[in-house]
């Protein structure tokens, strides 16, 4: 092993990243690995000894000048739009969406979603774990949306575009209108036993500085906050009491 044979092999295979450890090829460093001292990478090519070739659990990486792989955002077809929704959560136990296709040539954002929409009718389609393609009418709980971080598995048509990840679906909805719609996020109840309360902006001399409300429908999604910006001109603010 050698610094130029790496390059040439994961250059051949249309990688952008070459790292000289055991000899490795990606198109994405993943999380959570953090540059470290050059120092670190002191042991010397199998192929050639005048070479570095990283170190122990240490990796020399090279990039090459293609473009990064990028989380496709819209896909148009005819006069509608397929338009990024977020990365969600799936298992096989309990599918995000329902309706697996098989795409012979590839699994992309764009096969996927003209897959989805020539066997539906289907407003949503989900690329997962670099090759998988599903679809459906609507999304199922109990998913929830997580960083798009979680979604960087290259797709196995493609290195210049993601494909979801293991356990993970890149969803696209639909529309008709060509309007872009808004990402979902309420898509669970996972929030109970709280009590929300308006506070007085000038609270009386006598009597409570809060009043609690008596209707209160919320919605919540794992790191997703929702505040009440307004209930009254009385009121200054809204809290939650847990």
């Amino acid at each position: 092993m050698t610094i130029e044979t790496c390059i040439n092999f994961c250059n051949s295979g249309n990688f952008i990243f070459a790292g000289v450890e055991f000899g490795h090829c990606d198109s994405t460093i993943q999380i959570p690995s953090q540059m470290a001292p050059a120092t670190d990478c002191n042991m010397g090519c199998s192929g050639n000894s005048t070479e570095l070739c990283g170190g122990p659990v240490r990796m020399n990486i090279f990039q090459s000048n293609k473009p990064p792989p990028i989380i496709v955002q819209n896909v148009t077809s005819g006069t509608g739009l397929w338009s990024y929704q977020g990365c969600f959560t799936d298992s096989v136990a309990a599918r995000t969406l329902n309706t697996g296709v098989n795409i012979p040539l590839g699994t992309t954002p764009e096969s996927c979603t003209a897959a989805c929409q020539a066997a539906g009718p289907f407003t949503f389609a989900g690329v997962e774990n670099g090759h998988e393609c599903w679809c459906d009418t609507t999304v199922h709980a109990p998913t929830q949306r997580v960083g798009d971080a979680d979604c960087r598995m290259l797709c196995a048509a493609t290195h210049a575009e993601y494909c979801g990840n293991s356990n993970r679906l890149a969803i696209y909805q639909f529309s008709a209108s060509g309007q872009s719609t808004a990402p979902q996020a309420c898509l669970q109840t996972s929030l109970t036993n709280f009590t929300l309360r308006a506070q007085f902006k000038n609270p009386p001399t006598n009597g409570p500085s809060t009043v609690p409300l008596k209707v209160v429908a919320v919605e919540m999604v794992k790191n997703v906050l929702w505040t009440v910006l307004s209930v009254s001109a009385f009121f200054s603010s809204v809290r939650l009491d847990f």
